[in-house]
């Protein structure tokens, strides 16, 4: 396929451009900035310009679309919610004028409200899966959350096929060096909020390739994750300290996952190969 991503320059889009590329997969990359150390075909673009996505989108087979203000940290939480927002019409807009069925979106853990809640939030239950109703927040969240339905809406409009990627704490090797030589996190309110999780950013990368390779019809969200915790201690003894009293759905044996993973097993065909422990 011949397949456009946006942000390619950023963290995400450094790993899953040569991966498209080690499986024969024509790519350009467009972001505000050119990634100096890659020889990729590359378009400077804004995604909050509607003509500039229709431009460069244009004679794609897919999107792999990136792009986005990717925290709430350093920008007004207008400004969050107008770029994210406007850049997710703008991509899914220009995939509906030239007919390009596949998109993949970066959305977040945060699309059901984590990190950034203003106190700890208690889910329903644990494994927390794809069908965990929101409890988005603040604007980053809400742009991840809202961005999944922009997704639905576009399925309606006409058959396509789109994944939005809950990514969950990007780590790359030496992040998880790190998290090795301290021993993992402990078991904190802070770290509750988010559920523990991390992904090791090679994994994520391979997620998206797989969404662009597996057919189906409609939108669908995957929880892309590790399969292991963060953590030094026992998942169900952290759900105990951070969460006591929600339901378990499924015994969560060692360090496993609070998170349901299988759906992009199942649909993608994706398990996590990394561990930082093995970092």
């Amino acid at each position: 396929m011949k397949v456009l991503v946006t942000g390619g320059s950023g963290r995400a889009g450094r790993y899953i451009i040569p991966e498209l590329r080690s499986h024969g997969h024509e790519v350009v990359s467009t972001d505000r900035v050119p990634d100096d150390s890659s020889d990729v075909s590359f378009m400077r673009i804004d995604t909050t310009d509607l003509g500039a996505v229709i431009s460069v989108s244009r004679d794609m087979d897919a999107i792999v679309h990136m792009s986005a203000i990717p925290n709430p940290g350093r920008d007004p939480e207008a400004e969050v919610f107008r770029v994210n927002m406007l850049s997710n019409w703008n991509v899914l807009e220009a995939a509906e004028i030239h007919g390009i069925n596949k998109v993949v979106m970066a959305s977040s853990v945060n699309a059901v409200g984590a990190i950034y809640s203003h106190s700890l939030v208690p889910p329903h239950y644990f494994p927390i899966d794809e069908e965990h109703p929101t409890r988005a927040e603040d604007a980053y969240s809400q742009s991840k959350w809202l961005g999944e339905e922009m997704a639905e809406a576009f399925c309606r409009r006409r058959p396509m096929q789109i994944a939005s990627m809950r990514f969950h704490g990007l780590m790359d090797v030496a992040g998880q060096q790190k998290l090795k030589t301290s021993g993992g996190k402990t078991a904190t309110p802070f770290e509750a909020m988010h559920f523990w999780g991390w992904v090791d950013i090679r994994d994520a990368a391979r997620s998206c390739r797989l969404a662009l390779e597996v057919d189906w019809t409609g939108h669908e969200a995957f929880f892309i994750n590790g399969d292991e915790t963060s953590l030094s201690t026992p998942t169900m003894e952290a759900i105990e300290q951070g969460y006591p009293g929600v339901k378990i759905r499924k015994p969560l044996e060692g360090t496993v996952t609070a998170l349901d993973i299988t759906k992009a097993e199942n649909i993608l065909g994706w398990k996590p190969e990394y561990h930082w422990r093995d970092a």
